[in-house]
């Protein structure tokens, strides 16, 4: 059985219509195994028509971030020379924190459709329905243990500069917001395995508001204002390409915190912070704690400004004060 790669190739192949015989026989499968890859490819996004006495024809593309697109168009070194996707799992991180024990997973990303358990920061859910970006990263970092909290900002760095390449305003919010006039677009997980000295692995989770409806989702949450992508532009975008600049990004960042450290990824997120030198408030858990914002530190954390003198804040949910 040809994998869904190889048959949208023959299809491809022909620039008008191909008949099910033909097809069947290119493949090296029976017509009713043509009509199963048709209804595959048709799930995957694709328009395929059919036409009695004809047979059929590929008349439209897929958006969907799926790995035999993304090879041929994908410029990157190591990330995403791997590719797994699935339309439909508990949790891309989950997954690929699974797979980040292999050796051979370094660069891997897991990328899904829709997430049924997708989770943020401080185990919280995260809302994943179709249309979204859902995806996880492994990395291998060649750094310290004590630079790897550096990762979520290599990360919404990426995230920030692949949206505004479409053409919209993303803004970074401390520690892994990005943000589009206020309200929140996309959001970034880590989780690590460390010994005292030496990363085993990161995994980088990101969830992208793309193609979805932002008012649904504010719906089923509270305290935080959302949108999307295809709210704000008023059309819907090519997750496709938004996948592909996204990893193409993601990689240039990480490799050049590998090769310059910590403080250029630092200068860059702080050209495009939302909240240094404005007020803010910091919530951790029971504890608030209001202030200026007026520093990232090496290690990434927030030093806040208060009455008291400074601060520095290892966590916490930021709110901004107007």
């Amino acid at each position: 059985m040809p994998k869904p790669g190889e048959f949208i190739a023959l299809l491809r192949s022909e620039p008008g219509y191909i008949s099910g015989q033909a097809l069947a026989k290119k493949a090296g499968i029976s017509r009713s195994a043509v009509w199963k890859q048709i209804k595959a490819l048709r799930k995957y996004g694709y328009t395929v028509e059919s036409r009695h006495g004809l047979g059929y024809r590929l008349a439209g593309q897929t958006d969907l971030p799926v790995p035999w697109e993304l090879v041929k168009v994908l410029r990157t070194s190591f990330l995403g020379t791997k590719v797994i996707f699935r339309e439909i799992v508990d949790s891309t991180q989950n997954l690929a924190v699974s797979l980040a024990d292999r050796y051979d997973s370094h660069g891997a990303a897991v990328i899904a459709e829709q997430q049924k358990s997708g989770r943020g920061r401080q185990r919280r859910k995260w809302l994943s329905p179709k249309g979204g970006v859902w995806l996880s990263v492994v990395l291998k970092p060649d750094m310290p243990t004590a630079k790897i909290t550096l990762l979520p900002f290599v990360a919404s760095l990426a995230v920030c500069e692949t949206i505004r390449a479409i053409g919209l305003n993303a803004r970074l919010k401390w520690p892994n917001d990005v943000m589009i006039s206020g309200k929140k677009v996309a959001g970034i997980l880590l989780d690590i395995s460390a010994e005292a000295e030496h990363v085993n692995y990161a995994v980088i989770g990101i969830g992208i508001n793309a193609n979805v409806d932002s008012a649904a989702i504010s719906a089923h949450i509270d305290n935080v204002k959302v949108t999307s992508i295809s709210d704000e532009l008023g059309r819907s975008v090519s997750r496709l390409e938004l996948v592909t600049a996204l990893l193409e990004n993601l990689e240039r960042y990480y490799l050049e915190m590998e090769q310059r450290g910590a403080i250029a990824i630092l200068q860059e997120w702080k050209k495009n912070s939302e909240m240094l030198g404005r007020k803010v408030t910091v919530t951790q858990n029971d504890r608030t704690v209001q202030g200026v914002a007026v520093e990232i530190n090496e290690d990434g954390s927030l030093m806040l400004r208060t009455g008291d003198g400074d601060i520095n804040v290892v966590s916490g949910d930021i709110t901004l004060r107007y």
